[in-house]
């Protein structure tokens, strides 16, 4: 880019910032309906419209409306902003204290629960007795030996993926086995 242009630009830059700034946090300020805790997302979206338009500097000298592209801008990143912030909010669980203790009680209550039903041992040794030898290997060496599906791969000759697989079904069999024993 040539000197003169380079300083064309910036001056028109200046301009842009110093015209519309405020006009553009206000826009901003209006669209998140003044909520004082949502100050900081005014200003991050104010900033980041002069940032984009920095970067489309080349475009907005000659564009025919200059001070719509902003406002359209600002509008698109507040948007951006709020469904960025319901998104987060809607997996976010917020737990004051009193909740957390209330948490940790009924956590406790539930594993005495399950501990006073469930003979662990007789559940397990239940559970395996009802697997096939070959399944039963495959549980000692993945879950007990810690074998990896490569490793168990190579000692079966099969291929990962068909190792992984057998590995699945193991599993679901295990759960279904472990739903049927609480069902009696």
């Amino acid at each position: 880019m040539w000197p003169w242009n380079r300083l064309k630009d910036e001056t028109f830059y200046e301009d842009l910032c110093y015209k519309y700034y405020e006009r553009i946090y206000l826009y901003c300020l209006r669209r998140v309906k003044g909520q004082e805790e949502l100050l900081d997302l005014v200003e991050e979206c104010t900033q980041n419209t002069f940032l984009e338009a920095r970067k489309q500097l080349a475009k907005l000298v000659n564009h025919p409306n200059v001070e719509g592209w902003l406002y359209t801008t600002a509008r698109n990143l507040v948007n951006l902003s709020f469904r960025s912030m319901y998104t987060k909010n809607k997996y976010e669980i917020s737990m004051d204290d009193h909740i957390l203790e209330a948490w940790a009680q009924v956590d406790n209550e539930l594993e005495e629960l399950f501990n006073g039903t469930a003979d662990l041992d007789k559940l397990c040794e239940e559970i395996l007795e009802g697997l096939q030898a070959d399944e039963y290997e495959l549980y000692r060496d993945y879950f007990k030996n810690n074998m990896s599906v490569s490793e168990l791969a190579g000692k079966h000759e099969i291929s990962a993926t068909a190792m992984t697989t057998r590995i699945y079904r193991l599993k679901k069999k295990i759960k279904k086995s472990v739903r049927i024993y609480f069902e009696k």
